[in-house]
């Protein structure tokens, strides 16, 4: 896969429950794709823009197969919850030395909940639930602490929805398990389930 893809985007819900989706945390951070090219990685957000100078930490991703692609939020976890604020302040700094000395004081943690390529082959066709399974395999088998894996449950909606806001998450996201993954595009497919604004 050449060039980069843009994220898929996700439309606003009320929360729900059903077997055909699967229900994950809606992570409170910044946006990142991810790819391993044969001369390379490479790390960038929304609009294309480079985050590898800003998070040197993720050179981690180095490490990967090359021709694989991921799609996922990098936080900052402190207390083990997604400090918004926290990663906003780190994602401005622009002076090397600062950014370098926040890669060591306050790491960033990569949750990933896509796989987009793998040893080179698209999976933007497949279905979710497929490329979510070869993800899991993969970073089970990588085992590196700095790339997370965002764990989901199938059905029940409302109630994973409850317990997350009780932890103190922002919400959570609901996706079509047979849904296909649409670069740039936002689609009913994938949804964001957040408290009723007040």
């Amino acid at each position: 896969m050449s060039g980069r893809l843009r994220p898929m985007l996700a439309v606003r819900a009320k929360p729900f429950d059903s077997p055909e989706y699967l229900f994950e945390v809606k992570w409170n951070g910044i946006r990142a794709l991810a790819a391993r090219h044969s001369d390379g990685w490479d790390l960038w957000g929304r609009d294309s823009v480079d985050y590898r100078t800003r998070y040197p930490e993720m050179q981690v991703l180095a490490a990967l197969l090359p021709g694989t692609v991921l799609d996922g939020e990098l936080v900052l976890l402190p207390q083990g919850l997604p400090d918004l604020k926290a990663i906003l302040s780190r994602h401005q700094l622009t002076h090397p030395a600062k950014i370098q000395r926040a890669s060591r004081m306050q790491p960033v943690t990569y949750v990933v909940f896509d796989l987009l390529a793998h040893q080179g082959r698209s999976l933007v066709g497949q279905p979710l639930q497929f490329r979510r399974t070869l993800l899991e395999e993969l970073l089970q088998r990588w085992q590196e602490p700095r790339v997370q894996f965002s764990e989901g449950i199938v059905g029940p909606g409302r109630l994973f929805f409850e317990q997350a806001l009780r932890q103190g998450q922002e919400g959570a996201m609901a996706k079509h398990l047979a849904s296909r993954y649409l670069p740039g595009r936002r689609s009913a497919c994938w949804l964001k389930i957040k408290p009723a604004r007040r």
